[in-house]
């Protein structure tokens, strides 16, 4: 199995901080300019083509697999574009309508006039069809500013001034000109160097066009690496490259020609404020595709077009893939693209400034400088999250580390095995699973569970089946027995109704011995001895019943000292049974922040705090008596290796940015589960918690990935469970 290098997990670290960050300063406050004006082709078209007389169209699936609802809306990709991301983190809590059917008051905050196989001249891209060229999306902005003239009247000058313009044209211009010489005559008429001056000689007069209807803050986007699509490849061949070299070098060529312009434009025309997106350098430095496949396309292509064969289903993976047909990225490379722009992670992304401070020129010196220091922290950006998904995703590639995977827990841990009890405590409907592959599972959260990670990084190329529906051989890769509402406790959370407390879980383990036994006969207990077992309880005893005084007499028997000793007495008992069961490779996990969760602060309030103190302060007396039971477990009992994993801790280097606690990414009930069929938040990643209580998939990357690779020595004792498994 081959491992992510140690670098590559110290990135994890920021995830937390930088998606809360993101989110808090951007997605869930108003926008940060009044409009966002979109030009270009095919990576940013998002139905302009749909119903235009063209093959440059992607209005079927399987395009669209990934975006809210699955819709193939005419985005050539499988979920959202660079600038559909870009318009989030700017604020805007809708996507940018399409110019093809925006109506009325949308138009107020912008509008998308990309077209697929659009270019700056004129006849690019004419062989596929009609298409809407630069010079055809500004005659089509005109009559946007028309329209909000009639709107806004006399004001309308000062508005259009404070928007964000995005333009990024020129990939047709090679791919379906330059490039193609039975079709056009430009590579017989102009050398690279050549063909690059006429190309940044008409871009100046489009652009001073659109500055001269109104536009103040543009980017400029470069063109990337599209002599490294496979399409190219497959029509150019490499040459013992890894790309089509002759087109790289023109797209380059381009490149260097479009920073000068922008400076030009800036130092000549009053109040512009240009710059230019890199993102050719940012595909090529830094966190980017590495790792990612690239030699080949996630999804079936017509291979005289390049664009996924209709209906066709694409692959399962696509978090691991960099194109998603043969010409256009996968989200999760439009993700990288989009938060480099956005927060440039290295000097050379943006110049003079990435479009986070463009969308700040103009506010007041003081609020931007203040607004510096609090990024100062995510510089790292939203850029390094798709490398950690793929990686996590790419880690179960090698063979199992062990040979089986058992868990305990509650909520967090839930896969299905309350899905058919008498409770309210259940996830098994939309919009839950939204981002998982098959649906409303009974996980509650958006994706992918903490142990779903795990099972992931130990080898598993299968997520472990909840005991409640596994079947036959299925036993010996492990069973999942947590259960939501379940506690240490057996009376906690009896109030949503039915759960599986950890007592039960622990006899529902003893059936599954059995069926090892079954299988195994006298090979059984080695082979369970050598199973990694992870065991996550103790959140509901506080949630659902300490903190429940009018229903659970805790509070009132015992001090929150006492309670912690008394838990931790019952808790030691249960992790002797399952030792006693065969288990000896076991990590505990530590209790997070679960007064930070929207639910308990909105219950309780925060007195001026970021969260509810009182509920954390008890969960610390309990994770501080978790170590010591580690250290005397692994002491008394022979062979014994019991690790604790500090959830807390992990949680706590992001606390400042936890003000995200009072949100969540679905519509709740009183009870803080999702309102059943409600559409959720657009971008999940950027989004601590899915419910009142539940994290994202996004957290659930940061302690799945903290927990079996340790980055700070607290956040494992003695080790972590990617050494656990060694032993």
């Amino acid at each position: 199995m081959a491992f992510l290098e140690h670098d590559a997990w110290r990135v994890v670290s920021v995830l937390f901080l930088v998606s809360l960050n993101l989110s808090r300063s951007s997605v869930l406050g108003a926008p940060q300019v009044p409009c966002f004006f979109i030009f270009g082709d095919s990576l940013a078209d998002d139905g302009n083509n749909n119903n235009l007389p063209t093959l440059a169209k992607s209005n079927y699936p399987p395009y669209g697999i990934d975006f809210p609802g699955g819709a193939a809306t005419g985005r050539f990709t499988n979920g959202l574009t660079s600038v559909d991301i870009i318009a989030q983190l700017l604020g805007f809590d809708k996507f940018i309508p399409p110019f093809a059917t925006a109506r009325g008051n949308d138009i107020l905050q912008g509008v998308n006039y990309a077209s697929g196989a659009a270019g700056i001249r004129d006849e690019s891209g004419q062989q596929l069809g009609d298409r809407i060229s630069l010079n055809r999306q500004l005659v089509n902005h005109f009559s946007t500013v028309l329209r909000i003239k009639g709107i806004l009247g006399s004001n309308v000058s000062a508005y259009l001034n404070k928007c964000i313009y995005s333009v990024g044209m020129g990939s047709n211009d090679y791919i379906n000109n330059y490039f193609m010489p039975d079709i056009y005559p430009t590579s017989r008429i102009y050398t690279p160097e050549q063909y690059a001056d006429v190309l940044i000689k008409q871009y100046k007069r489009q652009l001073k066009t659109l500055y001269l209807y109104g536009a103040r803050k543009v980017a400029v986007m470069g063109l990337g690496l599209i002599g490294c699509t496979p399409a190219e490849i497959s029509k150019f061949g490499t040459n013992g490259s890894a790309c089509v070299d002759k087109i790289n070098n023109a797209v380059i060529l381009f490149n260097n020609r479009l920073q000068p312009l922008v400076d030009e434009f800036n130092s000549n025309l009053s109040d512009a404020k240009f710059t230019y997106i890199n993102n050719f350098a940012i595909s090529t430095t830094g966190p980017g595709t590495a790792g990612l496949i690239s030699n080949s396309t996630c999804c079936e292509v017509d291979k005289e077009l390049g664009t996924c064969v209709p209906f066709k289903t694409p692959c399962s993976n696509r978090s691991s893939y960099v194109f998603y047909d043969a010409f256009h990225p996968t989200e999760v490379v439009n993700l990288g693209l989009a938060a480099r722009s956005y927060n440039a992670l290295l000097p050379s992304d943006a110049s003079p400034y990435d479009i986070r401070r463009l969308a700040m020129i103009y506010i007041s010196h003081f609020e931007m400088a203040l607004s510096f220091e609090r990024n100062r922290a995510w510089r790292v950006g939203l850029s390094v999250l798709f490398l950690i998904s793929l990686d996590l995703r790419s880690g179960a590639l090698g063979a199992r580390q062990v040979p089986c995977y058992f868990i305990f827990g509650d909520s967090l841990a839930d896969n299905g095995n309350n899905n058919n009890l008498e409770t309210r405590a259940k996830a098994n409907y939309p919009p839950y699973g939204i981002d998982f592959p098959e649906g409303a599972t009974g996980r509650f959260t958006n994706g992918r569970t903490t142990v779903d990670i795990l099972a992931k990084l130990l080898g598993f190329d299968k997520y472990i089946q909840p005991f409640a529906t596994a079947k036959g051989c299925e036993t010996l890769a492990g069973m999942n027995y947590a259960s939501g509402g379940a506690g240490i406790r057996d009376e906690t959370g009896q109030q949503l109704g039915d759960r599986i407390s950890l007592s039960h879980q622990l006899q529902n383990h003893l059936v599954t011995i059995s069926r090892v036994r079954e299988m195994y006969g006298a090979n059984a207990t080695a082979y369970l001895n050598k199973c990694i077992y992870t065991v996550g309880m103790g959140s509901n005893d506080y949630i659902n019943n300490y903190f429940m005084p009018g229903v659970y007499p805790t509070s009132e028997l015992y001090t929150p000292e006492q309670y912690a000793d008394v838990l931790i007495e019952q808790y030691g008992q249960q992790l002797k049974t399952l030792y006693s069961y065969g288990a000896r490779k076991v990590a505990i996990f530590g209790l997070s922040v679960i007064g930070c969760a929207p639910a308990e602060i909105s219950r309780f309030g925060t007195n001026g705090s970021l969260c509810v103190d009182k509920i954390n302060s008890a969960v610390m007396l309990f994770n501080d008596r978790l170590k010591p039971l580690v250290d005397e477990l692994n002491r008394n009992l022979a062979d014994a290796k019991f690790t604790y994993i500090d959830f807390f801790g992990i949680a706590t280097a992001g606390l400042p940015a936890l003000r995200l606690a009072s949100s969540t990414c679905c519509k709740v009930r009183e009870d803080g589960t999702c309102i059943p069929s409600e559409t959720p938040c657009l971008i999940r990643l950027l989004h601590a918690f899915y419910d009142g209580f539940h994290p994202t998939e996004t957290v659930n990357l940061v302690f799945g990935a903290r927990a079996y690779k340790a980055l700070l020595s607290s956040d494992a004792y003695p080790f972590d469970i990617h050494h656990l498994a060694t032993l």
